[in-house]
């Protein structure tokens, strides 16, 4: 029995009372059930319009009677393990020969299950969405009205009052327990099938690892066809579209301390000691019609960064609202790596975030900014790329919170530079002894402390940690033909000479250099260089270091230099004074 009454067929003028009932009965349907749209419930209304109709044989409708249901993915799902669980049954349909015009349902032995979801998902019966449906709430019969009223979360992200229903439909023990019809490959990997009776169904996806489904609401098509005709509106039965989703995250360096970034964001300089500012941007995954989702960005970098969760300079934003730490999110670290956890639980990395119990602040595709800062280590290499990478980790199978699925992000790379000084005599030998000081920019009150190498032929910046076993001072060795390297700079420096290995004799230079990294290959030179005035200092080949020579007297100076243009501007006035006094003595 359904909701066309009696199953016997009356007679005389109690028959024509019912036929005309039924007609009245099936019109009603007709501009009703525009439901089951494909995606979220994979059926429509019927039409208004029945002029030419025929009824489908009750033969076509029956227990023995089949239609194939289908699952369509855009990925494989052949190894998915898929059942169809009825709900109700066609008791009643009509074609107009090509299209489904009209159709009946009966409960198929989940009433009390129905009934049960729709009063746990808060959904009031007694208000239908249309006014113009002829037919009431019935417990005994209820996919009638789930078919007439729950009309939304028909597209992505698939949220509504359907939705609702169906998230507590799926725990009901008359769903779990039905073992319903297994699907089977279908056409190929992207499609699975099972040969059903006629009717409305639940698809569940059991598969306990991997991606999985949410739960699928779907009706057959009737009699081979599955165009189900709505007035000007066309409906496609027999088809569901397999649920699954995913994010993604983007990296970007935003600053980089007295340095530059370049290509975009993906590349920045800096030195030793500096701070590198950097943001990452995602999208809240669709946790709908999960009861749990775990939600969380992870970023990896390299031996020459540093990441100080104590410094507490992580600033995320949900949809431009921040978040507050270790409340909404929080920070774990470990060697190299660090996760941001999302709406957190426990101390289970698998488990220890869900976003649906704190759903208010973490809408579905709300934009999720995060902005944090690293710190250029010690162990930063000159030419040498130090990569930070990330990827967003998500729940991936509504039927456990621990199996999660990545997606990786980008990586982007910090370089830092270096320079050499040659120490030479005005013959060109090696000179030890020479002392430096390195300043940033163009002051010159605060010198770049550096850790000396054990041969003394490598001064490499002391980065933020290191308060002992420094040094302010650069002296040059003989050693390496006087070379010595300072390694983990980048920008603009004055170099001053403060101790010549000639003693109080010598004229000291100051001059400035820019350090440069091509952010393409890590390469990296002297870009501007301002010369002393004396020009004792001098840019080599290939402008990656300075050669600084030292004079034992003012003779082995640079006869370009400015001492020299002092004297001979001095022995000018001279020349200039002897002979005005010869002319006034001829005179």
């Amino acid at each position: 029995m359904g909701i066309w009454g009696a199953s016997a067929t009356p007679r005389g003028a109690a028959h024509d009372d019912e036929r005309k009932q039924k007609v009245k009965t099936i019109n009603l349907l007709k501009a009703a059930v525009a439901t089951l749209v494909a995606g979220a419930m994979g059926m429509a209304g019927v039409a208004s319009a029945m002029a030419d109709t025929t009824r489908v044989d009750a033969s076509k409708l029956g227990a023995a009677a089949r239609q194939t249901l289908t699952v369509a993915a855009n990925q494989d799902i052949s190894n998915r393990t898929l059942r169809a669980v009825p709900l109700a049954y066609y008791s009643y349909a009509q074609t107009d020969g090509t299209n489904i015009t009209g159709f009946y349902l009966v409960d198929a032995g989940k009433a009390g299950a129905i009934a049960d979801a729709l009063t746990k998902a808060k959904i009031d019966t007694s208000k239908p969405a249309n006014t113009n449906i002829g037919y009431a709430y019935s417990a005994s019969n209820p996919m009638v009205w789930v078919v007439q009223n729950l009309l939304d979360s028909t597209n992505s992200p698939w949220a509504g009052r359907l939705r609702d229903f169906l998230d507590q439909l799926k725990h009901e023990a008359a769903v779990t327990g039905d073992k319903g019809t297994a699907f089977a490959k279908g056409a190929d990997a992207q499609h699975m099938t099972a040969s059903v009776r006629p009717g409305v169904y639940a698809v569940i996806d059991d598969s306990t690892a991997g991606q999985a489904s949410i739960i699928m609401f779907n009706g057959t098509g009737i009699d081979n066809k599955t165009v189900l005709k709505n007035g000007g509106k066309t409906y496609t039965l027999g088809t569901v579209s397999y649920k699954v989703h995913g994010t993604t995250v983007t990296k970007k360096i935003t600053t980089a301390e007295n340095g530059t970034v370049e290509n975009s964001g993906a590349t920045a300089e800096t030195a030793i000691g500096k701070r590198v500012g950097f943001q990452m941007t995602s999208k809240v995954p669709n946790w709908t019609g999960y009861d749990r989702y775990y939600y969380a960005i992870n970023d990896t970098y390299s031996a020459g960064l540093t990441y100080d969760p104590a410094k507490d300079n992580m600033a995320v934003t949900v949809a431009g609202k921040l978040l507050t730490r270790n409340t909404d999110y929080k920070v774990t670290t470990e060697n190299g790596r660090f996760h941001i956890i999302f709406a957190p639980t426990t101390n289970d990395q698998t488990t220890a975030s869900d976003i649906v119990a704190m759903k208010a602040k973490f809408p579905v595709g709300a934009a999720v900014v995060v902005k944090y800062d690293m710190t250029v280590n010690r162990n930063a290499v000159a030419g040498k790329a130090d990569t930070n990478t990330n990827n967003v980790e998500y729940s991936r199978n509504p039927n456990t919170v621990a199996d999660h699925a990545t997606t990786p992000g980008q990586t982007d790379r910090v370089y830092t530079g270096r320079f050499t000084l040659t120490k030479h005599d005005t013959n060109n030998a090696p000179l030890a002894g020479a002392e430096f000081k390195v300043y940033e920019g163009d002051q010159t009150t605060t010198p770049v402390r550096f850790v000396k190498s054990s041969d003394g032929l490598t001064y490499r910046k002391a980065d933020l940690t290191e308060s002992t076993g420094t040094t302010d001072t650069v002296t040059s060795a003989s050693a390496n033909n006087g070379v010595v390297t300072l390694t983990g700079l980048d920008g603009k420096y004055t170099v001053k000479e403060t101790k010549s290995p000639f003693g109080a004799v010598s004229i000291l230079p100051q001059f400035t250099l820019t350090i440069k990294v091509n952010q393409s290959n890590g390469s990296y030179s002297i870009s501007q260089f301002g010369q002393d005035l004396n020009k004792l200092a001098s840019l080599n080949t290939g402008a990656q270091g300075v050669t600084v020579v030292n004079a034992r007297n003012i003779m082995d100076m640079p006869k370009t230099g400015a001492v020299w243009l002092t004297m001979f501007g001095a022995m000018a006035v001279l020349l200039a004074g002897a002979g005005a006094l010869l002319l006034c003595r001829r005179a």
